[in-house]
């Protein structure tokens, strides 16, 4: 091999080291130039999930929803259920463990397990192979990013979100409505502390194609294919 075509390929790999590894991997909205928004429902599969679906299906909707390893496991069919209507799964991780507030030692290493048993169970249940997810109370500390990242993930956080907040529904209605913007990711449950944005939720999809918005599952709004 000669020495010009040594450095070529030398030079090629460094060259997808770099990509790869300066790769936008963390968002918490989408395109600014594009109308086009994303809803996600965290947590489930839950109690709430068959009713959002019915919204969902009613208004020719499709999400992504951010399921929880030890819930699909719980209760695969209605988890089924969601990709039968052609709704995209990403992980919220096995048990839902607050890495902001988790002191142990062992934190990245459970970080780690966090990830990969949500991963198996979701493949092993549902045949889906995530690489969208979104931890609890949205960490994105760069330790996490980076342990995610090293398993195949992007981390999907929200541009707006306040459904198991003490207001009134008529104040959140407002305030989902006045958060439609061009790239906008957001964020909802589906479990019953999401009743009062469920009581809406058809009346919300009205408004933002009113606006002339779209709305679209996260990969699309992102434009993402899996890392590896």
């Amino acid at each position: 091999m000669g020495k010009v075509k040594k450095i070529n390929i030398v030079f090629t790999i460094i060259c997808l080291f770099v990509c790869f590894s300066n790769a936008k991997i963390f968002y918490t909205n989408g395109y600014s130039e594009e109308k086009k928004v994303a809803l996600t429902f965290d947590d489930g599969p839950g109690k709430s999930t068959k009713r959002v679906l019915e919204i969902l299906k009613e208004k020719d909707v499709k999400a992504t929803f951010f399921m929880l390893g030890i819930r699909v496991k719980n209760d695969t069919e209605i988890a089924k259920k969601v990709i039968a209507d052609g709704h995209e799964i990403g992980s919220h991780t096995y048990e839902h463990v607050n890495f902001y507030s988790y002191k142990f030692d062992d934190k990245i290493s459970k970080m780690e397990r966090e990830i990969l048993q949500a991963k198996k169970i979701i493949k092993d249940k549902l045949g889906v192979d995530t690489y969208l997810m979104r931890f609890p109370y949205g960490y994105s500390k760069p330790v996490g990013l980076e342990v995610a990242q090293k398993q195949g993930y992007y981390v999907i956080n929200w541009s707006f979100g306040m459904d198991w907040k003490n207001v009134s529904t008529q104040e959140m209605h407002i305030r989902y409505k006045q958060a439609i913007k061009n790239g906008a990711i957001f964020l909802m449950h589906d479990l019953p502390k999401n009743d009062k944005v469920l009581s809406f939720l058809g009346d919300f999809i009205d408004e933002v194609r009113a606006e002339g918005y779209e709305i679209v599952t996260v990969s699309e709004l992102l434009k993402l294919k899996k890392l590896k």
